[in-house]
């Protein structure tokens, strides 16, 4: 009788429960520990450390998807930083215990799906934390089939095309945190100021400070959206793109104040993120030793899942942080995915035709023939008018002759 061993599955379900349980771990210990330094606060009233634990649960809920209540407000931004991380660890570990089955994909998938169920059954925090236990099967699938890529994905074309996918990620992320970078420098004033609002001591500046960066994440995927002229919303009534800001009031939170102020836009933006990556396309295929056929099908995969890959991102930096028209932020996934098909996708693909051997030598071709039928019509048009001034020539001498003739017979 043959044995099922599960002892693979089993080690990678270990594996999986790392990233998600010591996150929650991580975010309720700071939710308690800021608690309990500002517990005297009189805007905390008969709050207790264990509301603060709920608190730190709901928020933990977010990272995967979920949403968390506070006094009655919905909060549903993920904060990206702690997704990463989870993504990360969960990676990592995957790799280490080298996952190469569809079961052992499984188990991590279920196992951290799993974790946050169990834990939003047994805490409940306020809010629809339920979708968490979605996303977190989604982190766990998606990480544990990228760290088994090399045994489970087996499509060829997928691997010949990675080298030019990776550079156009890499591309896009430099682009949106260059973005972000500069709307920092250009608005660190603003930042400044409206962190001062907040009279809240020490402990309380560095609470907000590390809500802020576990946010931070978010950042760069707004800033790619306005840089591609997708834009991004802060609130309903608002958006922000190269091709035009249109504001509202906002909440005072320090990390806004990076925001471009009300303009008609910057439009000339496009075509320099248009060339960036036009060059781009122009220097990956240079490099490369392949027909224009294989090129230009590497780099319209590589555009496609950038594209969606981008689009992902833009899903996943969208979402409620507040009441009312707070609940819509971030970007629209199908413009976004549009608007860098067109910005990013066009011109990559365009420097790929335009600069592979094979065009060049086509169009070298082209204008060889060219110059050369030129060069006959040419030739012929000499040949024509020799022709007729040898005939001219001839006339001019059979009329001399006959003229003479006519002299001698007088």
């Amino acid at each position: 009788m043959k044995t099922i061993d599960l002892s693979r599955e089993i080690a990678t379900a270990r594996g999986a429960l790392a990233a998600p349980f010591f996150t929650w771990l991580a975010m309720v210990t700071l939710a308690v520990t800021f608690y309990t330094l500002t517990a005297s606060a009189p805007t905390l009233g008969d709050t207790a450390w264990t509301d603060a634990a709920r608190l730190g649960t709901g928020w933990w809920m977010t990272a995967f998807g979920g949403e968390v209540a506070v006094d009655g407000v919905p909060i549903s931004l993920m904060p990206l930083t702690i997704t990463f991380i989870v993504m990360y660890a969960s990676y990592a570990a995957f790799r280490k215990r080298e996952v190469s089955s569809w079961g052992e994909v499984a188990a991590a998938a279920i196992t951290q799906a799993a974790v946050v169920g169990t834990l939003g059954l047994l805490i409940r925090p306020e809010g629809a934390w339920w979708p968490a236990v979605i996303g977190a099967f989604g982190i766990g699938f998606a990480t544990a089939t990228f760290a088994a890529r090399y045994y489970l994905v087996r499509w060829e074309w997928l691997y010949f095309a990675s080298h030019r996918t990776r550079l156009l990620l890499r591309a896009i992320a430099i682009s949106g945190s260059v973005a972000f970078l500069l709307g920092v420098i250009v608005g660190w004033s603003r930042i400044v100021e409206i962190h001062g609002y907040y009279l809240t001591g020490v402990v309380g500046g560095i609470g907000l400070v590390v809500l802020q960066l576990a946010y931070l994440l978010v950042a760069p995927v707004w800033a790619f959206a306005w840089l591609v002229g997708a834009g991004f919303a802060v609130g309903e009534g608002t958006q922000f793109s190269v091709l035009g800001v249109e504001s509202a009031p906002l909440p005072a939170i320090p990390m806004l104040g990076a925001l471009p102020p009300v303009s008609t836009g910057i439009p000339w933006m496009l075509a320099l993120v248009a060339i960036i990556f036009l060059v781009l396309g122009v220097v990956v295929t240079r490099r490369e030793d392949t027909g224009l056929k294989v090129s230009l099908g590497n780099a319209a995969i590589a555009v496609v899942i950038a594209s969606l890959t981008v689009a992902v991102l833009g899903l996943m930096a969208s979402g409620a942080i507040g009441p009312e028209r707070m609940t819509i932020t971030g970007p629209v996934p199908a413009e976004l995915f549009g608007f860098t098909l067109l910005v990013v996708g066009l011109p990559f693909l365009l420097g790929t035709v335009v600069s592979h051997e094979d065009s060049i030598a086509f169009v070298r071709g082209q204008a060889g023939e060219l110059k050369a039928k030129r060069a006959a019509r040419r030739e012929e048009a000499d040949s024509a008018a020799k022709t007729d001034s040898e005939s001219a020539t001839d006339d001019a001498q059979a009329t001399d002759r006959d003229e003479l003739a006519r002299d001698v017979d007088e």
